[in-house]
């Protein structure tokens, strides 16, 4: 489960942050995530929110915004022309 990794590494920037503001709470996160990033949303929500008690963070809103997938084509070396042979998607297109 690899949530609680991600969660324990996200709180650690949150608190770094937040001492360098001189923050004593932060009520939101935002959050992006890439659409092939493998994370579970509901896992992630919950690992952070046991892994915040007692921290800035605690009680803070997680709010995740998925990116969508990119891919680039060897050939072009860009984002894929519309008749380009190599198309990798996402199922968040």
């Amino acid at each position: 489960m690899h949530e609680w990794g991600l969660a324990r590494r996200l709180l650690a920037l949150i608190e770094d942050e937040a001492q360098a503001r001189h923050l004593t709470k932060v009520s939101r996160v935002r959050l992006e995530t890439g659409a092939l990033s493998a994370a579970e949303r509901e896992a992630l929500c919950f690992n952070f929110e046991t892994a915040a008690r007692g921290t800035v963070a605690e009680a803070a809103e997680l709010d995740i915004v998925e990116q969508a997938a990119e891919a680039m084509c060897p050939v072009w070396r860009r984002c894929p022309p519309p008749l380009c042979p190599i198309i990798i998607q996402s199922p968040a297109f």
